[in-house]
This record gives C-alpha cells, structure tokens and sequence, in this order.
C-alpha cells in the first residue's frame, strides 16, 4: 500500500499569491500569526523586533 500526497493551495496573507511554501509568523505588535510567502517573510524578518517564526507549510502533504 503506497502512500498518497494531498495537494492543497493557500495564499499569502501579506501580498495574495498562491506558494508551494508558507511561513508561519508574527510580523507586528498585535502578535497574531499570518502566512506569508518566502519574500513577505524575509522582508517582515528584516530588522523587525515583532519578528517570531512559527513554522512552515507545505502543499504537498503525505497522507
């Protein structure tokens, strides 16, 4: 029995595109969590004291 992948879509939270890969992070004082795509991570990364990394998310998923 092989396993299966799930591929789903999300868009960043911070400009709208569609990405294989997400960043889960904090980016501003209200401390809540947004998806962001790599180059609205790194531009939120960049010199920010509210920066927090939360993990990543993937499209391709093994179920």
């Amino acid at each position: 029995m092989g396993r299966t992948q799930r591929i789903r879509t999300k868009a960043c939270d911070v400009c709208g595109d569609t990405a294989d890969t997400l960043f889960r992070i904090q980016h501003d004082a209200t401390g809540a969590w947004i998806f962001a795509c790599k180059p609205c991570q790194v531009e939120a990364s960049t010199d920010n004291p509210h920066y927090t990394y939360g993990g990543t998310w993937k499209s391709k998923k093994r179920h």
